[in-house]
């Protein structure tokens, strides 16, 4: 545990003392980390290590792909209304992306935005709404009032 996360007012050297007795274990860890490194990078191996030889990545001859599917898409039905943002990326994310101080940035939010399956029903939702601040269905504020300006 980090001394700044909790100090003990009883003892208000503790943290001076906890941070003393850990700084020598790190450094021995540290130097054991990179003493095992060099070891593997010089060709050696690590008779410790129990893990199974790689996978060849490319197999022999071709093989038929297949069709996994992508879970819960388009089935929103038995989820009520707003079935949609239980798949939403954007739930996901911290959402001080999708509601940027004015003037702020909207790349990353939209970024999350072009790769969400859900991202249609979304704007749909937010035009249906009129929701009025930060990004839905990867689009802004303006950009929805556009779109909305366009369809009348």
């Amino acid at each position: 545990m980090p001394s700044d996360w909790y100090v003990d007012p009883a003892d208000p050297d503790a943290a001076e003392r906890y941070n003393r007795n850990n700084k020598d274990f790190l450094q021995d860890q540290a130097t054991a980390f990179l003493a095992a490194h060099e070891a593997l990078l010089d060709g050696g191996e690590d008779p410790e290590d129990e893990l199974d030889p790689p996978m060849e990545l490319a197999a022999a001859g071709t093989s038929q792909p297949v069709w996994i599917g992508l879970p819960f898409q388009q089935d929103f039905d038995d989820e009520g209304e707003l079935g949609w943002q239980t798949d939403a990326l954007c739930a996901q994310t911290d959402p001080e992306a999708f509601f940027p101080e004015k003037g702020g940035s909207t790349r990353d939010a939209k970024k999350v935005c072009g790769a969400c399956n859900v991202r249609s029903q979304c704007l749909e939702y937010a035009l249906a709404n009129d929701e009025r601040f930060g990004i839905w269905g990867g689009l802004s504020e303006r950009e929805r009032r556009r779109l909305r300006k366009r369809a009348i």
